[in-house]
């Protein structure tokens, strides 16, 4: 994708490193399987790297073309066409405990997101069906042009993702926990993250493990969508949101306090002010500065609109 946005398609880059890195995607035992997943501790079927890997291929298929390879254009083409029509089957639930309409998941270990499969969280969580996990992580579905801004399944996955994930006032201003059960965060009562804490998690989530608490990457995030969704107000609110994240070097954190868990608001505590998380998080920075050259542009300037235009996405 950074390749084909930068129109870098010259012969030896195609053969020496693009070629490769999409052959790699179709020949993966079991793609668009992961063994690693945008939070570094899951493997299965992620509707956010599958949705990268669909865009991967769609670029690199316009790429090979442009060099005159038609035959592995057309191959990449065909398997992210097939991932395409297959991600929902893939990642989204229509048993799950949330809505009676289907929701993608964080991720499914078996690419059968109605069956009650479960795995342990990671990161001092507990083990959980895999139908009462989600995370914002989904809209890079949007955000790459893989599916409209308008699909149902992803706006019931929005609504679904609110109610579960969103912390704060009803303008997102303490943003959204990365997914249910989270425990890559402080303790409740706000000591130190003790990976492993306690040996036994539980769903009791407040009580009985440490704490992930909300993160301002995905204001930027929620932003981008709402620009795909039409509303650009929603956008410029997702961005003050960031900024005010920030502490006074203007430096943005990977979490913020939020007040579904303690000890947000108390002394010392400030609610959406930076927990003691990386500070800063480079790609908290780089997510804030997106979204402002996005709103300037009108829409997601990374969107591939060679993506797009395929799947129809608006």
């Amino acid at each position: 994708m950074l390749a084909w946005q930068l129109g870098r398609n010259d012969q030896t880059l195609y053969t020496d490193h693009i070629k490769k890195a999409a052959d790699f995607l179709v020949n993966y035992p079991g793609a668009p399987f992961t063994p690693q997943e945008r939070w570094e501790n899951q493997s299965g079927y992620s509707p956010a790297t599958t949705a990268a890997e669909i865009a991967g291929l769609i670029c690199a298929a316009d790429i090979a073309r442009h060099n005159g390879d038609t035959a592995s254009a057309t191959h990449y083409e065909q398997v992210a066409d097939d991932w395409a029509a297959h991600v929902q089957g893939w990642t989204a639930t229509t048993t799950g405990p949330y809505s009676p309409n289907p929701y993608y998941l964080r991720l499914t270990k078996d690419g059968n997101p109605d069956a009650g499969t479960t795995y342990n969280i990671g990161d001092s969580g507990p083990t959980v069906d895999q139908r009462k996990v989600v995370d914002p992580s989904f809209l890079e579905l949007v955000r790459l042009g893989v599916k409209p801004a308008s699909d149902q399944v992803i706006r019931n996955t929005v609504s679904v993702v609110d109610s579960q994930l969103a912390a704060g006032h009803p303008d997102g201003r303490y943003f959204w926990h990365r997914f249910n059960f989270d425990g890559y965060g402080e303790k409740n009562d706000g000591s130190n993250w003790d990976i492993g804490f306690p040996s036994n998690p539980t769903e009791d989530w407040a009580n009985n493990t440490t704490i992930g608490r909300n993160w301002p990457i995905f204001g930027g995030e929620r932003g981008e969508y709402d620009l795909l969704a039409g509303d650009a107000a929603g956008a410029r609110t997702q961005l003050a949101n960031m900024a005010a994240s920030a502490n006074d070097g203007h430096l943005i954190p990977e979490q913020v306090w939020a007040p579904d868990f303690p000890p947000a608001g108390q002394p010392g505590f400030p609610l959406g002010e930076g927990t003691f998380s990386a500070t800063p998080l480079a790609w908290s920075h780089a997510q804030f500065v997106r979204l402002a050259w996005s709103i300037d542009a009108g829409h997601p300037v990374e969107r591939p609109g060679v993506v797009a235009a395929r799947y129809d996405a608006g």
